[in-house]
């Protein structure tokens, strides 16, 4: 019995006439067949090889065409998680609202994962939100909670070493999970056009009184702090002056040598039993008396 007429259009833009008719039997569908422009009817056969074979997997660029969402977020924030699809996924477009069945299929963080931040922490999606950009954690406050879980080695060093850093929230700098703030952010350079990767060295983040000195910090990362000692060393006739401000003050911040450290006891006893110490006559470490040019 033939069916009903449709008309096509070819890619050239040329109109064709072309019939479809479904043979019926009472078996169902046997074959079609297609009229062409002379008026014969050519059989066209049924063609189950298109079902002999299982088809590949989707790739992840082809998954994204529905999807380009989450390939995204997958390409800029996935970590590990950038795999193929089916790794996760192991069904598809199966989710019936009348079956409630969203928990059924969707994959779960413990068929890869067991408890990598300990027995207390097991909600993942309380701070991986977003399963396709795991490492892009929200600031929320079960997060603030739980820091010392995973950084214990930060709270014992912020105990240890009082300053106002122990004072703040984790929140305050780390705004968000990774997240390394600038010092600039808070504090100013000590000089200007200061490379940040110089304040680390001498200021541990979280102990940052335990000041310690590098063999090769240069005495203007003093004067910031140290104005007047900086200007009267740098304005000094005497040999300290060509000295860097670590070749006395070395290792510890506050660190006070003594003389006799370099100088050993240059006048006879007598002088020393009289005037021990050496700064009631000269006066000034950084910029001590000199001899006269005669």
């Amino acid at each position: 019995m033939r069916g009903c007429m449709r008309r096509a259009r070819c890619s050239t833009g040329k109109k064709i006439l072309a019939g479809l008719a479904i043979v019926m039997t009472c078996g169902g569908v046997s074959h079609a067949s297609q009229q062409g422009n002379t008026g014969a009817t050519v059989t066209i056969p049924p063609t189950p090889e298109q079902y002999s074979s299982e088809p590949q997997p989707l790739t992840a660029a082809q998954c994204a065409q529905c999807h380009p969402s989450l390939f995204k977020n997958l390409k800029n924030g996935g970590g590990r998680h950038r795999f193929a699809c089916q790794s996760c996924h192991n069904s598809f477009h199966t989710y019936s609202p009348a079956k409630s069945n969203w928990e059924q299929i969707m994959p779960k963080c413990s068929s890869c994962h067991t408890t990598p931040h300990g027995a207390k922490v097991t909600t993942c999606s309380a701070c991986h939100a977003n399963p396709h950009a795991p490492k892009s954690m929200a600031s929320k406050a079960q997060l603030t909670a739980l820091c010392y879980d995973c950084h214990s080695s930060v709270r014992d060093e912020l105990v240890k070493y009082p300053s106002k850093h122990s004072k703040l929230a984790c929140m305050t700098c780390h705004t968000s999970h990774g997240y390394k703030p600038s010092c600039f952010d808070c504090h100013k350079p000590h000089v200007k056009g200061q490379a940040l990767s110089t304040c680390l060295p001498c200021h541990p983040v979280h102990q940052p009184k335990s000041i310690k000195f590098g063999a090769q910090e240069p005495s203007s990362s003093c004067s910031f702090c140290h104005v007047r000692v900086y200007s009267r060393l740098a304005g000094s006739t005497s040999k300290h002056n060509a000295l860097s401000c670590v070749t006395c003050h070395r290792d510890k911040h506050r660190f006070i040598p003594q003389c006799t450290d370099c100088h050993g006891k240059p006048h006879s006893q007598t002088i020393l039993s009289k005037y021990p110490k050496c700064i009631s006559c000269h006066l000034d470490a950084h910029d001590m008396p000199v001899m006269k040019k005669k």
